[in-house]
């Protein structure tokens, strides 16, 4: 078994960019130059040059790399495609991605990912917010999978079931003059009076069902894929899988993103398109709780401190606890209405 470290020795990675979220700074360094600047585009706010202790080392190789060894598939549920499968080695864990074959390398402090990232950039953009959460989660904060808004400093949360329209509802928000917290992952722990919330640094991926609909974000596709998404049934259109990234600050200005602020109230969207009306009711702590399936999320295989093929087993429950005692959780059925969700989040966040 070879250790990362092992693996990446004398391939130099000469070109840099030290990011900062909050108060993580993670810095990442390259071999090539697409890589290195397609990732200063993307992050572009967190950029820094204040040269602070990094929380880890993340190294980018364009190249495929090979440790040898047995990988293991981690299984997603009945149906679904494996994505990743994983080695462990003492003191460290190599995760393969099985559709584009990006191997990544994770041991404390530092990761890797070696292969065609120009093609794939997503995969080190998704590894830099791995190394920023994980940074976090050790302080004693809980990962949601929830998307989030805010208006001075309050947050709401959204989350639901997949296709339930959490990152479409942010989006619809962020054109009614909130700021954008989270896409799809949100950091929270209850501190003495509040719940402190930190989004991940991450661009929105929404599908065009989101897009052919929203009366800026259409001006992303061009007139023909208009059109030709138009034509579709609605459900058809909903449930395409051809998800782009939605660059907030360069459609809306620069201060879009807040990436931290107090968390008030988490919005259950259990409405559905074959929904009647638009219902409310506010759940108490308990019957929040049972609801975690639908919000709760981990790093999976990107967490050293867990085994990389457990499944379904959540920790801290008395974390997630604790913080539910804290907030408003209120549950919304029905079927999708936009206009009803703005005002239920105005009154949540005294706007």
């Amino acid at each position: 078994m070879i250790h990362p470290e092992a693996l990446l020795k004398g391939i130099p990675t000469p070109l840099g960019l030290s990011l900062r979220f909050g108060d993580v700074s993670i810095h990442v360094c390259t071999d090539d130059a697409e890589v290195e600047a397609g990732l200063r585009r993307y992050f572009g706010p967190h950029v820094t040059a204040d040269g602070s202790a990094p929380a880890a080392t993340v190294r980018l190789v364009q190249a495929p790399l090979d440790p040898g060894g047995v990988f293991v598939d981690i299984p997603r549920g009945p149906g679904k495609k494996v994505k990743e499968a994983v080695q462990e080695v003492p003191g460290a864990r190599y995760v393969l991605k099985r559709t584009t074959g990006v191997l990544m390398g994770l041991w404390p402090g530092h990761a890797f990912a070696a292969g065609d990232l120009r093609s794939n950039l997503n995969q080190p953009i998704n590894l830099i917010n791995a190394c920023f959460a994980k940074a976090v989660i050790r302080r004693g904060h809980v990962l949601l999978h929830a998307s989030a808004v805010s208006w001075n400093g309050r947050v709401v949360a959204l989350a639901g079931p997949p296709g339930a329209g959490k990152s479409t509802s942010a989006l619809r928000l962020v054109e009614e003059g909130y700021r954008f917290v989270s896409n799809d992952r949100l950091l929270v722990q209850a501190l003495d009076g509040s719940v402190e919330a930190l989004g991940y640094p991450k661009m929105p991926r929404v599908n065009p069902g989101t897009l052919v609909h929203h009366r800026r974000l259409a001006g992303l596709l061009s007139l023909d894929e208009r059109q030709r998404l138009l034509t579709l049934p609605p459900d058809r259109l909903w449930d395409l899988e051809e998800k782009r990234d939605v660059d907030l600050e360069a459609i809306y200005g620069p201060g879009t993103w807040e990436l931290r602020g107090a968390l008030r109230a988490l919005v259950l969207l259990k409405w559905t398109r074959a929904g009647q009306g638009f219902g409310m009711r506010r759940l108490p702590a308990a019957e929040a709780l049972a609801n975690l399936p639908l919000f709760h999320k981990d790093l999976g295989a990107f967490d050293l401190d867990r085994p990389a093929r457990r499944d379904g087993q959540v920790e801290r429950l008395t974390r997630f606890a604790d913080m539910l005692g804290r907030i408003e959780v209120v549950e919304v059925t029905g079927t999708p209405r936009f206009d009803a969700l703005t005002d239920l989040v105005g009154d949540l966040l005294d706007r």
